[in-house]
């Protein structure tokens, strides 16, 4: 194996953006280092005469060597030419857009010379695909809490010396060593044209030849991107990637599968961890939930802000999907770190239990002080044993019934709400009824986990009372304590007005959220035909959206909005025109936020008498509850008596 060279040629192609090449020329010319950067322009007939006049002046001067095209010939054979220049050279080829800092050279010489066979060396970027640094394979924003020059200095420095294996380097900035350009021969400029695609063609050449290609981590060099092919990338792309597929035809496997493995993930954590590490943090109170929208994401968030008031930071562990195992015999569950005070993070994945040592180092690192389980849905059981390990306090949180039901919901095989037997009836439950959409153990272990985490708990916060008595039925060891979901302040929803109602007005309810089997959605359909059939003066508009939006619109009876940016539910909800809200869910919920929604809208809500429904109805005197039913015709023949005969406020229709 050779020692990196003392010169190297850095081959800059120019065709358009004399802002960005000046930019990335100087910063050639400027960047120290123990390598000597030989600097040859290629100007590719530029149609730009000041910047074809900048790039002669810059040579005049003795600071590079200039290379001219009389007629446009392309990236490709712009790039062939510039290797050629000097043919006893390593060549780095670098994009007139990009953007190189102190010891660039030095690093990507030694990557590419870190061990045998190595054919090229690509550094991150935050424009580079697979080599993309925040985010993977994305073109990201510069991280607007370090400098592009303190960002190489800080890779330069934790992942020191450290190369992953990839498909294909990336074009933007190659570093070729002359022995494997030897052997493989040119860019192909005939068959990719302007460009795009020509050196994944020639690291898939290499590769054929025994040679590999590396990301070197500890490098990171600005990239613009498009600057000189402009609204014709798509095209080229398109065009040349049918090329590459032609004459590779496992490319796309290998890039996909790279990309489902993503082996360089523990390289770009690690400079996350070090971003994060750069300022003061408060201590850390981690989350474990399922990572799902709806009611739970929301008072995840105001948690969030309540911590903060607090002194703390917030942090929030989900599941992030499933990838390849880095030992066959393990699976692989991962999850993702989040949090809230810092900055973007995207990288703090891991994959366990293969990750678990690096999760559990990094929580040390940022002062984890206490955990809170939230929910436990699709996150691996490990997890579970957080607080245990870390030696720290936890509470827990109740959303739903995930903690003794299987079916999350106390929903039955017959869509309404069970009578809560033990263990061995849940058994039974889940036999008979429609399989289960989630990997919740079995009831009986499902119950005996619960019993033990709750017990260990500080506290267990339930939203109502209804809640916290359903739990502790099942688990009277658990420090319960009811605790109602801050609510924002408004006005109390008025009574409707079109008392006494003539029994001909058309009368629009609003349903809010998303609405599921749970939230009525059966129940919504029946009524919406039923009043279709009757030609009954009802109709319905959903502020949200619904398992089967199009069987409700074939009936006549209903609107949907379709989804909507949270924050908007009280101005969508208030521009339906509706009379008042209708809350059909059907299983005993926790607390609802359909329910806040409707009323800070100025609604007045029927609802289900069952849950945190009809307990928060009742309270409030802020509509009128009935009576749990599946039938269509029912609900809607006690609508209309109610409007007809409206009782008292938080009142029970018979």
């Amino acid at each position: 194996m050779h020692n990196p060279p003392a010169v190297v040629d850095v081959v800059v192609p120019v065709y358009k953006g004399l802002a960005e090449t000046r930019a990335c020329l100087q910063s050639v010319l400027r960047a120290a280092g123990q390598a000597r950067p030989r600097l040859i322009m290629v100007n590719d007939a530029s149609p730009d005469p000041c910047l074809s006049d900048w790039l002669r002046e810059l040579s005049g001067a003795g600071s590079a060597v200039l290379l001219e095209n009389p007629t446009n010939l392309g990236f490709p054979a712009s790039a062939n030419r510039g290797m050629a220049y000097g043919p006893a050279h390593d060549v780095v080829l670098l994009n007139s857009d990009a953007l190189v800092f102190d010891g660039w050279l030095d690093r990507l010489a030694a990557a590419a010379y870190s061990a045998p066979g190595i054919a090229t060396a690509t550094p991150f970027s935050n424009n580079a695909t697979i080599c993309s640094y925040p985010a993977f394979n994305a073109d990201n924003p510069l991280p607007g809490d370090i400098a592009p020059a303190a960002l190489d200095a800080l890779l330069a420095r934790i992942n020191a010396g450290r190369t992953c294996d990839i498909p294909t380097g990336v074009g933007f900035c190659l570093y070729i060593r002359r022995d494997a350009l030897a052997a493989v021969g040119d860019f192909d400029a005939a068959a990719f044209g302007r460009g795009y695609g020509e050196e994944n063609d020639f690291c898939r050449r290499a590769a054929a030849s025994g040679w590999r290609n590396v990301l070197c981590a500890d490098a990171y060099v600005v990239h613009t991107g498009g600057a000189s092919f402009g609204a014709t990338k798509e095209d080229a792309l398109a065009r040349n990637l049918a090329v590459l597929a032609a004459r590779h035809p496992d490319y796309l496997d290998l890039v996909a599968d790279f990309t489902w493995r993503d082996p360089a993930l523990p390289l770009r954590r690690a400079a996350d961890m070090a971003r994060l590490a750069r300022t003061a943090r408060a201590p850390l109170i981690l989350r474990l939930c399922h990572g799902l929208v709806g009611g739970t994401a929301r008072r995840l968030a105001e948690e969030a802000a309540e911590l903060a008031d607090l002194g703390y930071d917030a942090g929030l562990l989900v599941p992030a999907g499933h990838g390849a195992s880095p030992e066959p015999s393990e699976p692989d569950n991962r999850v993702r770190l989040t949090l809230t005070g810092g900055p973007d993070t995207p990288n703090l994945v891991y994959a366990l239990p293969h990750d678990w040592p690096a999760l559990m180092a990094d929580l040390h690192t940022l002062g984890t002080a206490g955990i809170v389980i939230h929910h436990f849905l699709d996150l691996p059981e490990l997890v579970l044993s957080l607080p245990e390990a870390l030696g720290v306090p936890y509470e827990a949180r109740v959303h739903d019934y995930a903690w003794f039901c299987p079916r999350i919901t106390l929903l039955d095989d017959t869509g309404l709400p069970c009578d809560e037997p033990g263990p061995e009836g849940c058994l039974r439950c889940v036999a008979a009824g429609v399989p289960l959409e989630n990997d919740l153990p079995p009831a009986p272990e499902l119950v005996a986990r619960s019993a033990r985490l709750l017990a260990g708990a500080g506290r267990v916060l339930a939203p109502s009372r209804d809640a916290g008595y359903r739990l502790a039925r099942h688990f009277p060891d658990a420090p319960l304590v009811v605790a109602p979901h801050p609510e924002p302040a408004f006005a109390p929803p008025p009574p409707p007005a079109v008392f006494p109602w003539d029994g001909r007005t058309p009368l629009r309810l609003a349903l809010i959220g998303a609405i599921g089997s749970h939230k009525g959605y059966e129940v919504l359909l029946a009524m919406a035909r039923d009043a279709a059939r009757r030609e009954l003066p009802l109709s319905f508009a959903v502020a949200g959206f619904t398992k089967d939006d199009f069987a409700l619109f074939g009936t006549g009876r209903v609107f949907v909005t379709g989804r909507y940016e949270e924050g908007e539910a009280e101005s969508v909800v208030r521009e339906l025109g509706c009379q008042a809200a209708l809350c059909l869910s059907v299983w005993p919920e926790t607390w609802c936020y359909a329910l806040t929604e409707a009323w800070r809208a100025g609604l007045w809500t029927v609802g289900f008498d069952i849950g945190a429904v009809g307990e928060r109805i009742a309270e409030t005197g802020f509509g009128w509850r009935l009576p749990l039913t599946l039938s269509g015709r029912e609900v809607n023949d006690r609508l209309l008596a109610l409007f007809a005969r409206p009782p008292a406020p938080g009142g029970l229709a018979g």
